[in-house]
């Protein structure tokens, strides 16, 4: 018997997807048989729902031909999956949650009664799951199913991408139906047209700068435009600065880069971006650990034009903001615009000093002063000795902040989950980017914290026997929280140090067949490691307060981070615009 869930697996392969990540149940048991049977089709089974979508997420972020797939029960399963859907939501990545249901006739809602649950596990994961997908639905029947799987992953991939889900019950996925047809769908060839209006917006923007700037956002290789936006940039000269999760799509030693910006960015960047006069934003949404929390003040110098797909993102901005509303895979439409005609000296001078002065140096203080070992060193180390096309996930918190102010990358694809930013990240993404990307090295960096958070996912390693290779920053707690507490709450470490705990993680590794390495100085890490073909755990042993540096604090301006530096130092690298005053800088 053909039945419903035999169609579903037939419409994903049609959409050239082969495989999806589950942990099956009752509800979504005939889902999940429908993969089996299909040997066009393979799943892979995880420990944890949470894990299954947080995989998911990776898949696109690694191969933007294909999107990540869960399939879960209903209840308990489908509720497990909402880290890992938030994850996908916030950084715009497209996705496909299939989650089982309740039979129709034990619903809630058939029986028309007023109740908190009708048929086991029952559950309204759609009410819940609305605001972090862009769209969700539970079927009604096998014709809405039908439409619903067109229309979903047309709306997934479509405009600001990201994730949807579609609960089916378990009647409907068991329904005699017709084999499926392939649809040949035309899509709408969209005429872009840019304004008169905006054609001039565009025209004129650079036009009186002496400080010019481009931000480059995530969204540039979400549309799959970075090697567009990088030939203009090139062809121009235009100096560019990136945010964390644009950083993955260009080669960091490209001429016209001067760093990343953001409350843990590189101090030179900072400098350059609050001391520019004309600032274009290419599909970034400015979010406060970009501008800090003293956003009246970021780039105060600066007239700014932001561009992006999301109308929602621009509409937040207030007047000293200009937006334009446009897809940036017509990138070159757009750039065609834009008169450019080169940067003055002065500021051709500064920005190089900043490059120099502060990029792709470890300039971090604590560990010389602790004579421990030092977080960007160990980074630099495994950064610059991955294979050619490697992977590289850091999770979140400290060991996050520390990849990303070190990282000097050519062909290494780099991605965290950056908008939820959740501990428990990394091992899922890896075991999805490896799954997705079979041939390419797969590295993930994670806090102690972080690695217990989904630490059953090393089994799904394990039996798939995939040579993922982790680094486990150990600093005995949360230290980026440790940090926050060392600043507002005089080094009280209730929760993040006191009450913490952790096993012995060389047992853990040889609980699930890892080969182990404790790494604690700089020669303990060997090259040979790192393109072995070997499942490996490195415990990277750091001292447990180990500081992030640079780092902005709350109220303070981008560029005024710790370590401090004096008025005099603060004063010369930002002698074009702001003085310590205009900033109402405190004492330190």
């Amino acid at each position: 018997m053909y039945n419903a869930s035999d169609y579903i697996v037939d419409f994903l392969l049609h959409k050239k997807i082969n495989q999806a990540f589950v942990v099956t149940g009752g509800a979504c048991a005939f889902v999940v048989d429908a993969m089996g049977k299909n040997k066009d089709f393979i799943y892979k089974s995880f420990h944890h729902e949470q894990s299954a979508a947080m995989a998911a997420d990776a898949v696109y972020r690694v191969d933007n031909s294909k999107i990540g797939i869960t399939v879960a029960t209903s209840g308990p399963g489908a509720t497990n999956l909402i880290t890992g859907i938030a994850c996908s939501y916030f950084d715009s990545i497209p996705s496909i949650h299939i989650t089982g249901q309740v039979n129709s006739k034990e619903s809630s809602k058939y029986l028309k009664a007023n109740v908190r649950q009708a048929g086991f596990q029952e559950t309204d994961i759609v009410s819940m799951v609305k605001p972090i997908t862009k769209a969700a639905k539970k079927v009604s029947d096998f014709q809405d199913l039908k439409n619903t799987l067109e229309e979903f992953y047309l709306e997934a991939i479509s405009g600001r991408m990201g994730p949807v889900l579609i609960d089916i019950p378990m009647d409907i996925q068991q329904e005699e139906v017709e084999k499926f047809t392939p649809k040949n769908v035309i899509p709408k060839k969209t005429n872009f047209k840019i304004s008169k209006e905006d054609s001039e917006t565009l025209n004129t923007f650079f036009r009186d700068a002496k400080r010019p700037l481009v931000l480059f956002g995530a969204g540039i290789g979400l549309s799959n435009s970075q090697n567009k936006v990088i030939n203009w940039i090139d062809s121009l000269e235009i100096p560019f600065v990136s945010s964390w999760n644009g950083l993955s799509y260009f080669d960091h030693s490209n001429n016209n880069y001067f760093g990343h910006i953001g409350v843990y960015g590189n101090r030179g960047s900072n400098n350059i971006i609050q001391n520019c006069d004309a600032l274009l934003v290419l599909g970034s949404r400015l979010d406060n650990r970009q501008r800090g929390s003293n956003v009246d003040n970021f780039a105060p110098g600066a007239k700014k034009l932001v561009i992006d797909i999301d109308i929602n993102e621009l509409n937040k901005y207030d007047q000293t903001y200009k937006a334009l509303n446009y897809d940036l895979s017509y990138i070159e439409e757009i750039t065609s615009n834009i008169i450019f005609s080169g940067i003055n000296k002065d500021w051709a001078k500064y920005i190089t000093s900043q490059k120099e002065k502060y990029l792709f140096k470890d300039l971090s203080t604590y560990h010389k002063n602790k004579n421990s070992l030092s977080p960007y060193a160990i980074t630099k180390k495994i950064v610059d000795n991955l294979p050619k096309k490697s992977i590289l996930i850091p999770e979140c918190g400290a060991n996050l902040c520390w990849v990303y102010q070190t990282m000097n990358i050519k062909d290494t694809i780099v991605f965290t989950s950056g908008g939820n930013s959740p501990m428990g990240y990394t091992i899922p993404a890896t075991i999805g980017a490896k799954l997705t990307n079979p041939n390419s090295s797969v590295y993930g960096i994670l806090g102690d914290g972080g690695f217990q958070m989904n630490i059953q996912e090393l089994q799904t390693i394990a039996y798939l026997n995939l040579d993922i290779k982790l680094f486990v920053y150990n600093n005995f707690g949360y230290g980026i929280i440790k940090q926050f507490q060392d600043t507002y709450m005089s080094s009280r470490y209730e929760a993040s140090g006191l009450g913490y705990s952790q096993p012995n993680f060389e047992k853990v590794a040889n609980l699930f067949g890892f080969e182990y390495r404790k790494i604690e100085t700089l020669e303990d890490l060997k090259i040979s490691d790192l393109t072995s073909s070997q499942k490996l755990i490195f415990d990277v042993i750091l001292d447990p307060n180990t500081e992030i540096e640079p780092k902005t604090e709350m109220g303070r301006v981008i560029n005024d981070q710790f370590p401090y530096q004096t008025d005099e130092e603060f004063e010369k690298n930002n002698n074009f615009f702001l003085k310590n005053s205009d900033y109402n800088r405190p004492k330190n």
